[in-house]
């Protein structure tokens, strides 16, 4: 279990994929992360404000606005330009990876999420 003074990272998962949220939510939260899950760029940036995560899990390709933009949009918030983001995508292309670095992105991982190496990459973040 992940806990500071008693309390548990908060994530915020982004992805219009209800079965990719779904099973994201289980997982993080099987590992004693507090979730909280939007389905659209709009939603996200709301739960984002209202809930104040300690991690961002984005999708890249959103319905209504790209993950980058999301990402870029994020990080001009002072009071989150130091929240770690790890974006997950079905994109594969270096361009995308190096894109995704220029949007403030933390850690890239592809789809389909390696839940192990994703909790690994969480972990990293949030103790760095």
């Amino acid at each position: 279990m992940m806990y500071t003074l008693g309390m548990p990272k908060k994530i915020l998962i982004i992805d219009d994929d209800y079965n990719i949220a779904k099973k994201s939510k289980e997982e993080l939260s099987k590992a004693g992360y507090d979730t909280v899950v939007a389905y659209s760029a709009k939603e996200g940036m709301d739960r984002l404000l209202a809930e104040k995560p300690d991690c961002i899990l984005l999708d890249l390709v959103l319905p209504d606005e790209s993950g980058f933009k999301v990402a870029q949009d994020i990080k001009n918030l002072p009071d989150f330009i130091n929240t770690p983001i790890i974006a997950a995508s079905l994109k594969h292309e270096e361009i995308d990876k190096h894109i995704a670095a220029k949007s403030g992105i933390t850690v890239y991982v592809e789809k389909p999420i390696d839940y192990e190496r994703l909790l690994f990459d969480i972990k990293d973040v949030l103790e760095s």
